[in-house]
Order: C-alpha cells, then sequence, then structure tokens
C-alpha cells in the first residue's frame, strides 16, 4: 500500500481532519473541520463551532499531501493547527495505515552514532514527528520493560538502558508498527547479522541487552509507550530533560533543513566534530507568540523580522544543548564559528565547512539557529528545554 501522489487525485477529491486551533489575540479555542485537496495542494476550513466556513478553498504554500496526517502540527496562513483526527472513513482508511505511528528508542550504547541513525531511518522512509533525548531512572526502565517480566536478560537491559541517555521517537510511515520491527531486525545483533544483516541491530548493535533498538509489537504498545514519552494534556510531563544548561550552548536545526532530511547529517557533523557533543535534544512545535517572545532580541537588528521569524515556524524544530568534549573551550564561542556566518550564501563562499555554509539554502532558512550573545545562552537554553515543556 503506497499514499496516491497528487496527481492520482481529481480536483473534488479531499481528505477530510478535525483541527484544533488556539488564537492567541482573541484567547479563543477553536474546533475546525479540514479540508484538504491533493490535486493541486489547497484547503478549506469550517468552524465547528460557529457553524461556517472559517477558510474557502484556497492554496496554501507549505503544506503538502505528506503533512496530511493525525498527530502532525500544519500552519494555515500563519494559523498552527493541530490535526487531531479524520473526519470521515474514508480518509481514515486512505490515510490511517500509509501514516501509521509507531514507538521506537534509541538506547545508550548507540547514541554516539545518532546522526547516522537518523539518516538511516529516514532513508527507510520513516517520518520523525516526535523526538526526545532523555535519562530513565530504573523505576522508568522496570515500568518500560513490564512486558520483559520474567526475560533472564531484563537485568543487563535494565542495567544497560539506565546507563545513559536514550532517545524517544515516535515515527510514521506505511504498516510502521511492523516494518519497524523488521527494519530494526533480531533481538540478537550476532544472529541479526546472519539473517538479516542490513537492519539496525545488525549494523549497530553490540549484544543481545545492548542491542541498540527498541520497537513497539503492536499499536498499543506503541501508544502506551508514546504516551509515556509525548504525553498529551494540561497536567501530562514528558521525562527529565538531560539538559544541563551551563558550560553549554543552544543550537536549534530549523524546519526547512528537517523537511530537506538534513537533520542526520547536520547532528553527524556536530559530534563528528571533536570539540562538540549533544547533551539534549528534542523536537518542539513553537507557536507564533512564543517565536516572537524567543526572537524578541531580533527586531529592529534584522531587516525582515517577520520573514526571519516565519522561518522557524514552518515546521517542527529540533532543538540542540551543545556541550564540549573537552575541557578549557569556550563552547559558545566556538559553536557560533562553527556555525558560520548567518546568511548561509556568504557562508558558502568565506567558511563552506560551517553548519550554514554546507547546509543552508539562504539567509533565513540557514540551517541552524545559534544563540549570538554569551550572555544570552543560559536565557535561551532555559526558555527552550525549561519554560516551553512547561
Amino acid at each position: 500500500m503506497a499514499l496516491k501522489g497528487d496527481d492520482d487525485y481529481d480536483y473534488n477529491e479531499r481528505l477530510s481532519f478535525l483541527g484544533d486551533y488556539f488564537d492567541y489575540e482573541a484567547a479563543l479555542h477553536k474546533n475546525f473541520l479540514i479540508n484538504f485537496y491533493p490535486c493541486d495542494n489547497t484547503v478549506e476550513i469550517f468552524d465547528r463551532d460557529m457553524n461556517r466556513i472559517y477558510l474557502r478553498r484556497a492554496a496554501c504554500e507549505g503544506v503538502q499531501l505528506n503533512d496530511m496526517f493525525v498527530g502532525n502540527k500544519i500552519r494555515i496562513y500563519g494559523r498552527q493547527i493541530d490535526l487531531t483526527d479524520y473526519a470521515d472513513c474514508k480518509t481514515r482508511n486512505r490515510i490511517g495505515k500509509v501514516k501509521e505511528h509507531t514507538f521506537a528508542l534509541i538506547k545508550p550504547g548507540v547514541i554516539d552514532r545518532l546522526g547516522e541513525i537518523i539518516t538511516q531511518i529516514e532513508d527507510r522512509q520513516f517520518q520523525i514527528c516526535h523526538m526526545l533525548m532523555c535519562n530513565l531512572t530504573r523505576k522508568d526502565a522496570l515500568d518500560f520493560y513490564e512486558f520483559r517480566k520474567g526475560d533472564t536478560f531484563l537485568p543487563f537491559m535494565l542495567e544497560h538502558i539506565v546507563s545513559g541517555p536514550v532517545v524517544a521517537l515516535e515515527l510514521v510511515g506505511i504498516d510502521c508498527v511492523e516494518r519497524w520491527r523488521k527494519e530494526i531486525g533480531p533481538r540478537d545483533p550476532a544472529a541479526a547479522r546472519t539473517s538479516a544483516p542490513e537492519s539496525l541491530r545488525a549494523l549497530y548493535g553490540s549484544e543481545l541487552a545492548s542491542n541498540g533498538f527498541h520497537g513497539a509489537d503492536d499499536h498499543e504498545k506503541a501508544v502506551r509507550s508514546a504516551c509515556v514519552f509525548f504525553p498529551k494534556g494540561i497536567d501530562a510531563k514528558p521525562p527529565a530533560t538531560t539538559a544541563q544548561i551551563t558550560d553549554s550552548t543552544l543550537c536549534i536545526i530549523k524546519p526547512h533543513a528537517i523537511k530537506e532530511k538534513k537533520l542526520g547529517p547536520i547532528l553527524t557533523a556536530i559530534t563528528n566534530n571533536p570539540k562538540f557533543r549533544i547533551t539534549a535534544m528534542q523536537m518542539i512545535y513553537i507557536s507564533t507568540p512564543n517565536a516572537d517572545e524567543f526572537l524578541e532580541v531580533y527586531k529592529g537588528v534584522v531587516s525582515d523580522f517577520h520573514a526571519f521569524m516565519l522561518s522557524y515556524l514552518d515546521g517542527p524544530l529540533v532543538a540542540l544543548e551543545i556541550s564540549a568534549k573537552i575541557e578549557g573551550i569556550n563552547t559558545h564561542e566556538e559553536f557560533r564559528k562553527f556555525a558560520g556566518p548567518s546568511d548561509s550564501d556568504i557562508a558558502r563562499q568565506i567558511r563552506p565547512n560551517t553548519l550554514r555554509g554546507m547546509f543552508g539554502v539562504s539567509k533565513y532558512k540557514n540551517a541552524v539557529h545559534c544563540t549570538d550573545l554569551p550572555e544570552d545562552t543560559q536565557l535561551e537554553l532555559e526558555y527552550i528545554f525549561k519554560i516551553l515543556r512547561d
């Protein structure tokens, strides 16, 4: 089964979703019915509360068929809308299987190859919609591995999973639960190298207890695990961040770079640099008011602040805390040099080996944000890894 391409739909054929939108200016919560027309990527919105059209069918730059799945956030004319459910059985049957969700965990033993692994995941046609680096307590680990109760290897698995940070992922794709299980391979990496040599455990795993990856056995377990790491609701709290806040700096990988599948290569470039290590990571969707507040110091400094701000709003961001691998270096200053000039065109000319020189495409779609002023480092880290989480 595959998702039909745009050309396979006729003009009147639509996909329908329920959506939630919070209007910050009016302090109103709105319930929408969103109809997406794949033939020309047009959208119409019906206000379910007011029982009237909110937006007549119109083209919406940046919203494509691949973005239309439950659990995603889309931006329509500056409005960030959560897609909460399918609005009819036809859409559920057509999109539900090809945009199935599953839960995945990257274990401590392979974290140092995170960028390479993210590239592998995306090359295998999985889309990442949530991501979080965290540390598990022994209680967390016992709860997580409850389904392994009685397994003779459980003590070894517990010992490994609490030995360092893990990265939790929610993946989306065709037959995602079953296919992720197949892509990671047999539990024992030694057996995987024989029977499934291209599987992730064969490529990266070492032993049965430290096999590199976890995959949910079925949809129910995927939902249960995802709710632990990516809870929903006002009082929901994810596991504690690994951010240390001090002696570190902030890097944000921008939405355009994630859409262009540059996330893995950027992470690899950072971790391959002998000066830096990633000590915290989280994928976030930032609202317009939050972006305006976070980027306030650039007002009056950046020539086109609106275009600049939009570069943070066109999809999910991946926020990283960058710390030093070696003692005695100024992490903030050294990482700013590695990020390169803010204009990617200039970076490619004078510093082509910087992150913006290698991965940026323009002045504002410049791949990464890094903290400009040293006195703002702690404030930005706390805003991203503490305030936005709360």
